[in-house]
């Protein structure tokens, strides 16, 4: 949490400090670099955290070895050739992107592919052996640290977005530096004992590795080409409002993304024992969590983002506020929703999957593009909301057929409209008193906990998530630990 916290701290000084163009500029670049990192992975650091541990458990050490080498090899062949490609062609990156300032960017920024590529491929070996204090050091100290020393020497200084580019890189740079250091005895190591025992399972890695790839690459894409449709047919200004508030409404997956390392693994296990109604229980259990543990930052992002914009992000960016709204409803459906794409993984339907996410991101950036055409900045972000909304109720029709009925009960109808009602009573008092952010919070977080008391039978702590039963929250609700 304080590393999202220090990140969301740089994010608001760079949005403040840059001109809204020169923001605009380097958003557009930056998107455009994560796109490519992404069609670099092609999934392989999830593949690596899961078959490294498999082929170590089976002793297969050949194979185990061989899918850090063939993962490493793509990413940083890969990466290299864009790269290479980019700075080569100078002119024709800068006809691509119409824009002569987004293509000098990107002929910083574009290092990032390669590097955060083989730093992603370190940290799912890393994760995989145990070696968590590492990944923890490099993710979320190292790294956001030196980029919020980053912007505040850009800020102290009076540097431009060339700075802010470098600084990145180096950042990223010194994590990877990090890896290298620890792990460079090891690889030794490992090398020796390896000798001509190395098996390369390229095949059994693409083949999982797709799936995750197309569901990882959804989102981004989806996101990124609003990015680059905005930047084709509008300008950097019109990519600006539409970045500067990515980072909040991205605030709405956060508590789907720190439940799907709960809730996965009882899935995979009662799928297991194939019980298909104590999994119905939990996801449905899981889904009520998402949407309390949510809603004050689905409140703070969408009725107080009349207050929540301008004062975060300054009066330049008031013509965001419709746009933060709409984006933060997208993402909050897809918490709101459950884990619907991780059961589905469970179960192995995989084929599923991968038609609804090829489909959802072609039908999503066909509707982006041909909505900013028509409402600019507005319009990325409602065919953005619409292409989530599509895409889960797919998913969870998928789900429905797959699993043989609904995991969604009465519980959660009646715990969705209790979330209504209290967004309309937020509303109201937003638009008759129009509260300043301080209070906007305060009111966000009772609207919370209202929602979190009045489901408190539904909500099933013991049950659910036993952990939770005995801290200081599950006796404020009244459980206690059975023993």
């Amino acid at each position: 949490m304080m590393a999202l916290g220090v990140d969301f701290a740089a994010h608001v000084l760079v949005v403040r400090y840059l001109a809204k163009a020169e923001f605009g500029a380097y958003s557009y670049a930056l998107a455009v670099s994560n796109l490519l990192a992404t069609a670099v992975l092609l999934g392989l650091p999830e593949t690596l955290a899961r078959y490294v541990p498999i082929y170590r458990e089976r002793g297969e050490i050949g194979k185990a070895g061989g899918a850090v080498v063939v993962a490493g090899a793509i990413v940083a062949g890969a990466g290299a050739v864009c790269v290479a490609v980019v700075l080569a062609l100078p002119g024709l990156t800068a006809s691509a992107l119409d824009s002569e300032r987004t293509a000098a960017l990107l002929a910083v920024l574009v290092l990032l592919v390669p590097i955060e590529g083989v730093n992603l491929v370190g940290q799912a070996l890393f994760a995989a052996l145990g070696r968590v204090r590492l990944v923890f050091m490099r993710q979320y100290i190292v790294v956001p640290g030196l980029r919020f020393a980053v912007v505040l020497t850009l800020v102290a200084a009076g540097y431009g977005a060339t700075f802010l580019a470098v600084g990145w890189v180096l950042a990223s740079a010194a994590g990877l530096l990090l890896y290298v250091t620890v792990s460079l005895p090891s690889a030794r190591k490992a090398a020796r004992a390896l000798d001509r025992r190395l098996e390369l399972p390229a095949r059994e890695l693409l083949t999982f590795a797709l799936p995750v790839f197309l569901s990882t690459l959804f989102l981004l894409a989806l996101v990124g080409s609003g990015t680059v449709a905005l930047g084709l047919l509008g300008g950097p200004e019109q990519v600006a409002e539409l970045q500067a508030v990515m980072p909040p409404a991205r605030l709405n997956l956060l508590v789907l993304t720190v439940f799907s390392v709960l809730y996965v693994p009882t899935a995979a296990t009662l799928f297991a024992r194939g019980d298909l109604a104590e999994l119905r229980r939990a996801y449905n259990a899981t889904t009520l969590w998402l949407v309390v543990l949510s809603l004050p930052v689905l409140a703070l992002t969408t009725v107080f983002a009349p207050v929540f914009v301008p004062t975060v992000f300054g009066q330049q960016y008031a013509s965001s506020i419709d746009v933060l709204a709409l984006l933060a409803a997208g993402f909050f459906f897809t918490t709101a929703i459950g884990p619907n794409g991780s059961t589905l993984k469970v179960f192995r339907r995989l084929r599923f999957t991968v038609t609804i996410d090829l489909v959802s991101l072609v039908l999503g950036t066909v509707l982006v593009f041909a909505l900013v055409y028509v409402a600019g900045t507005r319009g990325a972000a409602l065919g953005t909301l619409i292409a989530i909304v599509g895409r889960n109720l797919a998913l969870q029709a998928a789900l429905h057929h797959v699993i043989g009925g609904s995991v969604l009960g009465g519980a959660y109808v009646r715990l969705v409209a209790g979330a209504a009602l209290v967004l309309a009573v937020l509303l109201a008092i937003q638009l008759l008193l129009a509260p300043g952010l301080v209070v906007a919070v305060v009111l966000s977080g009772l609207g919370g906990l209202a929602l979190v008391f009045a489901a408190r039978r539904a909500l099933d702590v013991e049950g659910t998530f036993p952990e939770i039963a005995g801290t200081r929250l599950g006796r404020l609700l009244g459980y206690s630990v059975r023993r």
